[in-house]
């Protein structure tokens, strides 16, 4: 990234900014404090002499002359970030910054440790990963790989690398087992504590398995809006969970968990690594990195037409 004190520096904060439409917000993702942004913009504002930003307690606002502004530094901030990658791949030494987008939990148990790997192989990139559950717009946000949980990936203009299938695992403890009996079939499932997630008033497990695709209304005495928490429950023997498989491996391999109806693991979702074509260095070396790391079910480069959240 520029030096914080340089006009381009001053022109990043500012599009930040902008797109959030906060300056705290905007400070975390320049790694910055937020009395440095507001410097930044206020030298900027002086230097142009105009006001780009109106400025309430509970929001920032952009000005007839901030929009004006906006895109048009957009486009000179992305030229010169074009520039950059274009010097950096002369040699095909994978170096510069990585902006790198993924899903919380997955981003936190599995892209993580493959995006440190890769950073500790290649010294001279500077790694800037976003851990999100939005579906981020790699053009406007310039991202440069985005993992997407999805069943296919758009638009056509990106690159879709298939990283690994979503598989999903019924599980509980032993415990709960123990005390409640193990479903033999999926119409069992209305008879238990069923742990989920509280993100709509009924809740419904999406199943696929050897007859195809079921949808099961499913309840429970435990709710959250945190998949790890979920985990945790259904350890402390609170419920059945259904849950990605890499959330609960290591449980499973511990016996803390136990798999039931073992037939019901697949998903139609895949992970995704997306990018713009052409790739430069940097990039080709972190989906590769992604790839081995996320397998065995990476497949080839391809792209498809729908994205699902």
């Amino acid at each position: 990234m520029d030096p914080a004190g340089g006009h381009l520096g001053e022109m990043r904060a500012f599009l930040e900014v902008a797109r959030r439409q906060s300056f705290s917000a905007a400070a975390k993702a320049l790694g910055l404090t937020s009395s440095s942004v507001s410097k930044q913009i206020a030298r900027l504002e002086e230097r142009l002499g105009a006001q780009l930003l109106r400025r309430t307690t509970r929001r920032v606002s952009l000005t007839e002359a901030g929009h004006l502004y906006a895109q048009r530094t957009d486009r000179i901030l992305a030229d010169v970030d074009e520039a950059q990658r274009a010097v950096a791949d002369l040699d095909g030494t994978p170096r510069g910054t990585l902006r790198i987008s993924a899903p919380t939990v997955l981003g936190t148990l599995r892209v993580a440790p493959a995006v440190l790997a890769c950073r500790a192989r290649y010294p001279e990139l500077r790694i800037d990963l976003d851990l999100t559950d939005r579906i981020v717009d790699l053009v406007a946000e310039r991202v440069d790989v985005a993992v997407r949980l999805a069943a296919a990936i758009s638009p056509a203009s990106l690159v879709a690398r298939r990283l690994a299938d979503d598989r999903r695992v019924l599980c509980a403890s032993p415990r709960y087992l123990r005390r409640h009996g193990t479903p033999r079939r999926l119409e069992d499932l209305a008879d238990h504590d069923c742990i989920t997630l509280n993100m709509e008033p009924v809740a419904r497990w999406t199943l696929v398995g050897p007859e195809g695709e079921r949808v099961i209304p499913v309840s429970g005495t435990f709710r959250s809006s945190d998949t790890m928490t979920l985990r945790d429950a259904a350890v402390a023997g609170l419920g059945l969970a259904n849950l990605p498989d890499y959330v609960v491996q290591e449980h499973l391999e511990s016996g803390a968990l136990r798999r039931v109806l073992p037939e019901y693991g697949a998903s139609k979702r895949a992970s995704f690594a997306v990018y713009a074509a052409p790739a430069r260095a940097a990039v080709r070396v972190l989906v590769e990195a992604l790839a081995t790391a996320m397998g065995p079910g990476a497949a080839g480069t391809g792209k498809a037409a729908k994205t699902t959240p």
